[in-house]
């Protein structure tokens, strides 16, 4: 039987959708704002309107739908499909997968994860984590987040706030503030805007040659100079690398995971540019056990929905935790 299902991101500025086959396909997908400053029944409305259009396009398709997978920001609570303290959409506490259905043109199944889990679920069922059931999956974007999959089970947390990743604090003295409220957090070095903000603090201290002068410094900015030889964002980047390092090593000696997958924007852009350092710092700080035969490699995914898609088959075909939709 030839399957699909609707994947859809909820981001902080962009919802995005996908109908997604059975083997990871892209048959139609659709954007719009988030605007969350309209309130959260704009926002579901413009959810279960990209929702309704994509279950409409799957009847032109050989294809049983069976559900809708959904990926939001903040502490979501799978099983009642309730997002909490989701800061950058403005929620305290919003029953999301409740108020989806309640909006759908015809009754679907509707699973809801924390956007890093639906991540990590897409590496394992079409990505760089197929048939690995021990895996790490780390975003690097705007900020830093992640999900962890143990023995093909995807783990959540005693109240669902697992895997907080950019908020591993190195340094909670003098550190820098972030924007959690605690000091000297992942986030603030390996991230997009801790990137810029590490860079900034480098050539402030004159700590090597750029040719990057402008203060309206972007990413792409010193990601483009270190591919030309930049020497002040080669070594930006080589320090970003190393608390990546400080992450994975911190996870591998607590869950020994067989891999780590790189995925965001940025974490696939600079791959290449932050493993070295990662891969030193990760064996300097954990036993030859725990990273000998640890690959770390870049994300497979096409996108944030497809992720979110394939929260279907995750939990509709395998035995795993948090499997029955309540």
């Amino acid at each position: 039987m030839q399957t699909a299902a609707i994947g859809i991101d909820l981001g902080a500025t962009k919802i995005a959708a996908a109908l997604v086959t059975g083997d990871g396909q892209v048959l139609a997908a659709r954007h719009a704002p988030t605007a969350p400053q309209d309130g959260p029944a704009a926002v579901l409305d413009r959810i279960a309107a990209l929702a309704n259009e994509l279950c409409a396009e799957s009847a032109a398709y050989p294809h049983t739908l069976l559900g809708i997978g959904l990926g939001s920001p903040g502490r979501v609570d799978p099983l009642a499909g309730v997002v909490h303290n989701a800061v950058n959409l403005g929620w305290e506490s919003v029953p999301l997968a409740a108020e989806l259905r309640a909006r759908l043109a015809r009754p679907l199944p509707v699973w809801v994860q924390k956007d890093g889990n639906t991540s990590a679920v897409g590496e394992y069922v079409f990505g760089a984590a197929q048939h690995t059931p021990d895996f790490l999956f780390v975003s690097i974007g705007t900020g830093l987040g992640g999900g962890l999959m143990a023995g093909g089970r995807l783990i959540t947390g005693a109240n669902w706030n697992a895997t907080e990743l950019g908020h591993i604090s190195f340094d909670p003295l003098n550190g820098r503030e972030c924007v959690c409220g605690l000091r000297g957090c992942a986030e603030t070095i390996v991230s997009g805007q801790g990137l810029v903000a590490l860079f900034k603090r480098m050539r402030a201290a004159d700590a090597g040659p750029s040719a990057l002068r402008a203060e309206a410094i972007q990413t792409g900015d010193i990601l483009a100079a270190a591919h030309a030889g930049d020497a002040l964002s080669l070594r930006a980047l080589a320090e970003m690398g190393r608390s990546l390092g400080l992450v994975i090593a911190f996870c591998a000696a607590v869950t020994n995971p067989s891999l780590v997958v790189i995925g965001g924007g940025l974490g696939l852009a600079a791959f290449d540019l932050l493993l070295p350092s990662a891969r030193a710092e990760l064996e300097a700080r954990v036993l030859e056990a725990s990273h000998a035969d640890l690959r770390i490699l870049p994300s497979r995914q096409q996108s944030s929905a497809v992720g979110a898609a394939s929260l279907a088959w995750f939990f509709t075909e395998k035995e795993v935790i948090l499997a029955k939709q309540s």
